[in-house]
């Protein structure tokens, strides 16, 4: 057996020793007589192996015509490398996981006057559903210890710090140690207080206090109105499920019921406020991660970047609110929040004095380098932008076809957006700029979802097929053409410096007597108007014990996901294996399902629940 094939049979056998000596009880469990606390936990260990090779990069020569003349010209194009590059059979992750949630309902102490509660009795108001709620959450992945070589190791930080060491000129070498501890102290583990909040109601006053995380619209998978909490793709990568990786806030929540009005049912009011500097981007997938995007995922002594995250005050707080109705047979929500994305607003700074004296703690360069930017060409600046969000969802049931309708529509102001000539130096220098600037646009967002139980008693006798399927549809505002080259001053075929794009690169445009002697990189083309479908497709047998489904998403610009899942399910176990094949010709924009196309895999998962 080889060596990869015994690290995962040993993590294998831990698993499941570990699942047969748990507890049998498949429910939350009371921890006193009256049931007052409750305790939840979940657990699970993963092995995912990849089913193909990573992408290592490559060159080939290909043609283009020329949108000036209308000839046909030769480049060369260096595709976008996966880094670390990993053969397919190798371990790409061994997640493991563990949520535990502490209920406990104080209104019995209340009314008791137990202690300082007795206060609460005296108020004007009677308090009710008084409680409050602990999560605590661990994550660990053993990929950087007992993994494959390229993981568990610093060889491939190496072999791109001497690679990079032979081409550069006057610049700082890799941190190869830097980089390796950073990639483990963000992937390897992390133990949280995860949520923490107390809650209560007064009347027709729901309050919420304290970390938590707050859900707003209709959709699965992908989001709109959800964008309240951040996403930290950090500890995990894309496959992880958004509950997995919604980032809780420091949040004050209030809910008022208002109860019938007119034609309208059941309404209440619900806003909220956080002041918190969580983003989705801090700290940032680490380079050697096996999630991280191409071209994105490997040290680099060409750009240092500096992740800043907005403060903790009063002008940056995140907030809003929306309103929720019932009429005609269907439920509605209008809301306007603002929020910061999880996709950084991103200035490159390529001369003047060293910018690490302005975003970090003022040090001067390090040795050996004293060069202009402390011997990095550019300096990347994330910063997030606070972004505005209004929206309207609408659902209502379709009884007569065992089915429910889900909308949404959204409007994003000053989203976070990049165009080539802001992040290529080659252009804006042309300018004689020092940067590039920062780019904010809006959009305008749409989905609509159907949900539908269906007998097909051929395939199950005996339980309905379960069918979700989604349609988002996202409109740039005021985007720009998508002409992918045009010519400069000297005559020079160039990339489209007002294109609007993704800040992965696809492509180096090499020279060519056409193409002039200047180095180009090339970044993904991100198209004006965006469609993106998904759906699901479940059902279960022998009373629930097995569970099929199949999940697809295909991105109109040519990209798919597809992943066959099936669980079987014994309380408290579940086991899971599920294939995830993600295809696409190229690197595409939109949806970003076609950045991860060489990441093909398979998951083992055993689950514990109580």
């Amino acid at each position: 057996m080889t060596r990869i094939g015994l690290r995962l049979w040993s993590a294998v056998c831990v698993v499941m020793l570990s699942l047969v000596l748990c507890n049998q009880q498949s429910t939350a469990v009371s921890l006193d007589k009256e049931g007052d606390i409750k305790l939840g936990v979940r657990t699970y260990v993963n092995v995912r192996v990849g089913t193909e090779d990573t992408h290592n990069g490559y060159n080939q020569t290909g043609t283009i015509r020329d949108p000036a003349t209308g000839q046909i010209v030769k480049v060369n194009e260096a595709i976008s490398a996966t880094f670390p590059q990993s053969a397919g059979g190798h371990l790409r992750q061994n997640r493991y996981y563990i949520e535990a949630e502490l209920n406990h309902n104080l209104d019995r102490l209340v009314k008791q006057g137990f202690g300082p509660f007795s206060l609460l009795n005296d108020l004007p108001f009677k308090i009710k559903d008084f409680s409050y709620h602990v999560t605590f959450r661990g994550e660990a992945d053993g990929l950087y210890d007992w993994g494959p070589t390229e993981y568990s190791t610093a060889d491939r930080f190496r072999q791109a710090a001497a690679v990079q060491k032979s081409i550069s000129l006057n610049q700082t070498p890799v941190d190869v140690s830097g980089n390796r501890q950073r990639l483990r102290h963000l992937a390897s583990d992390r133990e949280r207080l995860f949520q923490a909040y107390t809650e209560l109601s007064a009347g027709d006053v729901f309050v919420r206090f304290g970390r938590q995380i707050l859900v707003w619209g209709e959709t699965d998978g992908f989001r709109l109105l959800d964008n309240i909490n951040p996403l930290d793709s950090s500890f995990g990568g894309f496959l992880i499920s958004l509950d997995e990786r919604r980032v809780p806030l420091d949040m004050l929540r209030t809910q008022y019921r208002i109860g019938d009005f007119g034609p309208f049912q059941e309404m209440f009011l619900e806003g909220y406020a956080a002041i918190d500097n969580k983003v989705g981007y801090y700290p940032g997938t680490p380079a050697g991660s096996p999630w991280a995007l191409p071209s994105l995922g490997a040290p680099s002594n060409v750009t240092k970047s500096f992740v800043l995250q907005p403060a903790r005050t009063i002008n940056n707080t995140r907030g809003g609110a929306r309103l929720v109705f019932n009429a005609l047979d269907a439920t509605f929500s209008v809301a306007h929040y603002y929020t910061y994305f999880d996709t950084p607003a991103v200035q490159v700074f390529t001369n003047g004095p060293s910018l690490s004296r302005s975003f970090n703690d003022g040090a001067p360069c390090p040795p050996p380098s004293t060069a202009m930017n402390c011997g990095y060409p550019t300096h990347n600046v994330q910063t997030a932008p606070k972004v505005q969000v209004d929206g309207a969802t609408t659902t209502f049931a379709v009884p007569q076809f065992y089915s429910v309708v889900r909308s949404e529509v959204a409007y994003f102001r000053s989203e976070p957006a990049f165009t080539q000539g802001q992040l290529d130096p080659f252009i804006f220098n042309n300018n004689v700029q020092s940067t590039g600037g920062r780019r904010l646009r809006d959009s305008i967002n749409a989905v609509v979802g159907l949900d539908v139980n269906q007998w097909i008693r051929v395939l199950n006798p005996n339980q309905t097929f379960f069918f979700s399927t989604q349609f988002f549809f996202k409109q740039i505002r005021h985007g720009a053409g998508n002409t992918a080259f045009v010519r400069n001053a000297r005559g020079e075929l160039v990339p489209n410096g007002d294109r609007e794009v993704l800040p992965v690169r696809l492509d180096d445009l090499a020279n060519s007597n056409t193409l002039g002697a200047r180095l180009e990189p090339f970044f993904i083309r991100q198209p004006t108007s965006q469609y993106l479908q998904t759906l699901f497709v479940g059902t279960s047998y022998r009373s629930g014990t097995i569970n099929p489904g199949v999940t697809m998403f295909y991105d109109w610009g040519g990209a798919f996901l597809y992943q066959p899942t099936i669980a079987f399910s014994r309380d408290p176990f579940r086991f899971i294996v599920d294939y995830s094949i993600l295809s696409s010709h190229i690197y595409k924009g939109a949806s970003g399902v076609s950045l991860l196309k060489d990441r093909d895999n398979v998951q083992f998962r055993f689950e514990y629940v109580i």
